[in-house]
């Protein structure tokens, strides 16, 4: 399957078996690796969890082709998934990947520490690079620039009336800490945090700010870049 958008990202579709399940996922072409890194190399290893039980929550922030939500709704069975996502070319490939899954609620924004509409600097061969930071993505000639919905993050968890959120998985490669500071207080509510960094200012600042959550990994992706996975200690 091609699918072409207005964006000019080219998408592909791939078969995946994955514990019992067969998925046929819409992918970036050029980037099936995606499917690697979230069911084979478990980069967000929600199977590591511990005392996670009954209805869970989870905040699925920078969500791409949705391939971090089915992998949540397939491990966590008794979860609901809220993903924000920009990219209008993105969005159309997690609407079909989402399809055969309940509990998966789309929200087409970009999340930060305000409101109001920006450009997200979207590179068609490269969609997990894009960002709202210019200069964060990769430079070519497949980089499209795209206006769009951005939306206060405190103010959209506020928005979904959540008592607490079991998962918050963050990767907008550049907003993380806009986010986190967005969420202020809020992070209280928050049990586990899996977040991408780009640079070590970054790594440190987000540990700064997580003050009252323990590190229980930290995986790098290369010599600035990696993924940190934290709990809250007071929960």
């Amino acid at each position: 399957m091609h699918i072409q958008t207005a964006s000019s990202a080219s998408f592909v579709q791939v078969t995946h078996r994955y514990k019992s399940e067969v998925l046929r996922l819409t992918v970036p072409k050029g980037e099936t690796f995606l499917v690697g890194d979230i069911f084979l190399r478990e980069e967000y290893p929600l199977t590591k969890l511990k005392g996670v039980f009954g209805h869970t929550v989870v905040l699925d922030i920078g969500a791409n082709v949705g391939l971090f939500a089915i992998y949540a709704r397939l491990n966590i069975p008794n979860s609901t998934v809220h993903s924000f996502e920009p990219s209008g070319a993105l969005r159309k490939a997690f609407e079909i990947n989402a399809a055969p899954f309940t509990n998966i609620h789309l929200h087409p924004v970009a999340l930060s520490d305000h409101d109001g509409e920006q450009t997200l600097y979207f590179n068609a061969n490269k969609t997990g690079q894009s960002s709202l930071k210019p200069g964060q993505e990769p430079a070519g000639p497949a980089l499209v620039n795209e206006t769009v919905r951005v939306r206060d993050a405190g103010k959209a968890l506020d928005g979904l009336q959540l008592d607490s959120v079991d998962i918050l998985k963050v990767d907008t490669e550049g907003s993380e800490i806009e986010i986190l500071k967005s969420f202020g207080s809020r992070l209280d509510r928050v049990k586990h945090v899996y977040l991408e960094y780009h640079s070590e200012a970054d790594r440190e600042e987000i540990h700064e700010l997580l003050a009252d959550f323990t590190l229980l990994e930290h995986f790098k992706r290369g010599e600035t870049v990696g993924i940190l996975k934290y709990m809250n200690s007071r929960l």
